[in-house]
């Protein structure tokens, strides 16, 4: 019975072994993930979700590097020994930390890095520029990142690296004012024919305004948790790109309402 218990134990080791039942398939293709959806597994503990990362056994272990030709950033000593891009700074981490942060913890020029962020990016990248932003705007993955700025530490020049293509955002400012401005003229003369009532009329574009205020201004609060304090909150959406386009639509109906009571406004001023 022993023996029998012991092979049935062995065969379960061998079988089910304690590590991820696969790597680098994540149905999404998203690329070090830090856990956005229920699928997350993270046997190695290194914050990334296993399915987005190679085995442990593929991946660069080290990278040696040497120290920048710049003196140290913020007191931070340059690298000078044999670094691992997964142990110096987490994916998670490093979406919390600004360009010259990162350049700071590997001992590298902050503007050199941007530059070169700028390069891989096609676009202008700034050491102040937040790196969760890069991501929104931009694509920016923590790995391509990390391979960056270990090459910069490393003087070593790297192979060419596929550019990522140019995905910024473009906000619909003049198509959201403009749908919005004929919606408003529908009401307005739907209200005039009596089809429905002045205060139906208002009571819509009310109804617009609050929900309008509420998506901007909490998507709002929740991207300054996420920079200010490391706090990501997954929600299935570009929270920064539906944070701007509900704004646009507030600042149409807030011009809407200040039409409304106009005379109100001028009073105001009036009595300044």
């Amino acid at each position: 019975m022993k023996k029998l218990l012991l092979i049935l134990a062995f065969s379960m080791l061998v079988f089910f072994p304690v590590s991820a039942f696969a790597w680098d398939d994540c149905p999404r293709g998203e690329v070090d993930c830090t856990g956005e959806c229920g699928l997350f597994v993270d046997t190695d503990n290194d914050g990334i979700c296993d399915h987005s990362q190679p085995a442990p056994e593929d991946r660069d272990t080290a990278l040696t590097a040497t120290a920048y030709s710049s003196p140290a950033v913020s007191g931070i000593e340059p690298i000078s020994e044999t670094v691992s891009t997964e142990d110096l700074i987490s994916g998670t981490d490093l979406k919390t930390m600004t360009v010259s942060e990162v350049a700071a913890v590997y001992g590298i020029d902050a503007k050199a890095y941007a530059d070169a962020l700028g390069d891989y990016l096609n676009s202008k990248v700034k050491s102040t520029d937040a790196f969760q932003i890069l991501k929104d705007n931009y694509g920016l993955e923590p790995s391509a990142a990390k391979d960056i700025a270990v090459s910069l530490a490393s003087g070593v020049v790297a192979a060419p690296v596929e550019k990522v293509s140019k995905e910024i955002n473009v906000y619909h400012l003049l198509p959201i004012f403009g749908v919005l401005v004929l919606l408003y003229i529908l009401t307005h003369i739907l209200s005039k024919k009596n089809k429905i009532t002045v205060a139906t009329h208002r009571k819509i574009w009310n109804v617009l305004l609050t929900l309008t205020f509420l998506a901007s201004g909490l998507l709002g609060v929740l991207l300054v948790i996420r920079i200010n304090f490391g706090i990501a909150i997954p929600l299935p959406f570009n929270m920064l790109y539906w944070h701007v386009e509900a704004g646009i639509a507030m600042t149409a109906i807030s011009i809407f309402h200040i039409i409304w009571h106009w005379p109100y406004y001028r009073g105001l001023v009036s009595k300044v």
